[in-house]
C-alpha cells in the first residue's frame, strides 16, 4: 500500500522537476522516463503485493490443515475413550445380569424348598388330624 503511494509521489516530484527544465525535448524525455520508472515501480509493487498475498495464503492453508489434524486427533481420542467406557459399562451390565440370574435361581430354589416343606407340614397336619379322629 505504501509503495504505490510513494511511487506516485516520486512520479509527481519527477514530473514537477522535469517541468522546470529549460528545453522542451528534455522535459518530454524526462517525463517519459519518469512515467516509465513510475510504471516499473507500480509493477514491482504489485508483484510484491501478489507474493505477500500468496505467502499469507500458504501460511493460512498450513495453519488450517494443522488445526484440522489436531481436531481429528482429538475426535479420535474421544471416540476411543467412549468405546472404552462403553466396554466397561457392558461388562458391568453383564455381571449384574449374571448375578441377577443367580439370585433368581437361588430364590426359586428356596421357594421350591419352602413349598415342599409347607406341603410336608400340611400332609403331617392332615395325618395327625386323621389319626386323632380315629
Amino acid at each position: 500500500m505504501q509503495k504505490p503511494f510513494l511511487t506516485a509521489v516520486v512520479l509527481a516530484a519527477t514530473l514537477g522537476l522535469a517541468a522546470c527544465d529549460s528545453e522542451p525535448q528534455n522535459k518530454a524525455d524526462a517525463a517519459k522516463e519518469s512515467v516509465s520508472n513510475a510504471a516499473q515501480a507500480v509493477k514491482e509493487a504489485a508483484q510484491d503485493t501478489k507474493e505477500a498475498i500468496e505467502h499469507k495464503s500458504e501460511q493460512l492453508t498450513e495453519a488450517s490443515q494443522e488445526a484440522t489434524e489436531a481436531v481429528k486427533e482429538k475426535i479420535a481420542e474421544e471416540a476411543e475413550v467412549i468405546q472404552e467406557h462403553a466396554a466397561e459399562a457392558q461388562e458391568q451390565l453383564d455381571e449384574i445380569l449374571e448375578e441377577s440370574e443367580q439370585a433368581k435361581d437361588e430364590a426359586k430354589a428356596k421357594l421350591d424348598a419352602a413349598a415342599e416343606t409347607s406341603k410336608q407340614t400340611i400332609d403331617e397336619i392332615k395325618q395327625d388330624a386323621k389319626d386323632s379322629i380315629e
